[in-house]
């Protein structure tokens, strides 16, 4: 018993699809067009004979995309692409026959496609809505890019502030160790003040140490080694 049926092939997808049908050994019927509310729908019929079947692809193909030609499996299928190329300006590409937009002599260019005002009206209110949503979405993009440029600009300032305040610490940090190192007057002051408020006796037994030990430092100082003098100029002339 005789079937046909019908399945949605996406655009992407068409020429794998056609060439698994010529490898299965299925007979190429025939191409039709078809101008909806928004682009054009292709059909396209194919036989089986052994099942006594017939394929419907229907192809969706949004205004100005390419679709490929399948001459290069069905050579018969020239004519009719030729012929929704002239009626319904569909841009077919790699055709092995195109006669260029002159398969048929028209007093206007795809006089199919003609369109009431109300669909008219209704696509190009589609057409700005797609337009306001690509406009909106780019611009969060932008917007997106710039925030994270500033968040790296900044980040890029703070290290750069903190690099800037180790480097001021480091430096600084010799002169006020030295700075909060006491004198040798302070430091032999404050002994004096520890030394009044000590118990005499004990007193005098830390002086008489002390003394030893600045009496054992001067003389490890005396027999210490000269530095060795720098070697004398070669004699001018020589």
């Amino acid at each position: 018993m005789y079937t046909t049926e019908f399945v949605d092939v996406p655009l992407i997808e068409l020429l794998q699809r056609v060439q698994s049908l010529k490898h299965e050994g299925m007979r190429f019927v025939q191409l039709c067009a078809e101008f909806p509310e928004g682009g054009i729908d292709l059909v396209y019929t194919f036989y089986d004979e052994t099942r006594d079947n017939a394929l419907n692809l229907c192809v969706s193909v949004p205004e100005g995309a390419e679709v490929p030609s399948i001459q290069g499996l069905y050579f018969a299928a020239f004519s009719y692409e030729n012929e929704a190329h002239d009626l319904f300006g569909v841009n077919f590409i790699n055709m092995k026959l195109d006669f260029g937009g002159h398969f048929f002599s028209l007093a206007e260019t795809s006089p199919m496609t003609v369109i009431t005002p109300e669909m008219k009206a209704e696509r190009e209110k589609a057409a700005k809505v797609r337009a306001a949503k690509a406009a909106k979405e780019a611009k969060a993009v932008r917007e997106a890019a710039e925030a994270k440029s500033a968040e790296r600009a900044l980040t890029e300032d703070r290290a750069t502030a903190d690099a800037a305040a180790v480097a001021a610490v480091n430096e600084m940090a010799p002169a006020a160790a030295q700075a909060d190192k006491p004198s040798a007057e302070e430091r032999a002051a404050k002994m004096e003040e520890k030394l009044a408020n000590m118990d005499p006796e004990k007193a005098a037994k830390v002086r008489a140490a002390l003394e030893a030990k600045a009496a054992r430092d001067a003389a490890k100082a005396a027999a210490a080694p000269a530095p060795a003098e720098p070697a004398a100029d070669a004699k001018e002339g020589e």
